[in-house]
């Protein structure tokens, strides 16, 4: 493992996705190596990367070490069309799922690759991609079954809201949410 604590984090948006689609997926690739989630494999998280690349407001960050990419973050606002919180159970008010385009920011990916993991990176870039963010809130899914991950984010501020499985053939996932700028 290297003990490499100073990242190069460099922000990408919707006009950069085709340069970084390969990068995205080779790390998702190396990071689910041995996976049996059926959602792992490239074909399908390439479906993923296509979907919330294709929006405006995409953003990625990547962290480097040494020119090396060690992993990254993605996600965009949730438009005020968004079914993000229709499944989620128990509902959630209507006051909470409002969502107008600028309420709330959905973090899609967060993934660094092994040798990097327990180096601050997957906390570095995660701030980075957030930092300045003007929604009053960020929300992600995470694994019901991956207790240290769900951890790992209630420790950086995280609330776990409920529980969804958002479309078929996806796991149960736990809904969190982070108010920004607390």
């Amino acid at each position: 493992m290297t003990t490499h604590t100073e990242f190069d984090l460099r922000h990408y948006g919707h006009a950069d996705a085709s340069a970084i689609r390969g990068l995205l997926l080779d790390v998702h690739d190396e990071v689910y190596e041995g996976s049996d989630d059926p959602l792992a494999g490239r074909e399908e998280f390439a479906k993923f990367v296509d979907h919330w690349s294709a929006r405006e407001v995409f953003a990625c960050v990547v962290g480097y070490d040494r020119g090396e990419p060690i992993g990254y973050a993605y996600g965009a606002p949730l438009s005020a069309a968004t079914t993000w919180w229709a499944k989620v159970i128990p509902p959630l008010p209507g006051e909470f799922t409002a969502e107008s385009g600028a309420r709330t920011f959905a973090l899609s990916e967060l993934m660094v690759r092994t040798s990097w993991r327990g180096t601050g990176a997957a906390k570095a870039i995660h701030d980075e991609l957030l930092r300045g963010r003007a929604e009053e809130r960020v929300t992600l899914l995470v694994h019901r079954q991956h207790r240290k991950v769900r951890a790992l984010y209630e420790s950086w501020g995280y609330r776990e809201v409920g529980e969804t499985v958002p479309f078929d053939g996806a796991p149960e996932l736990c809904a969190m949410v982070l108010r920004l700028g607390a």
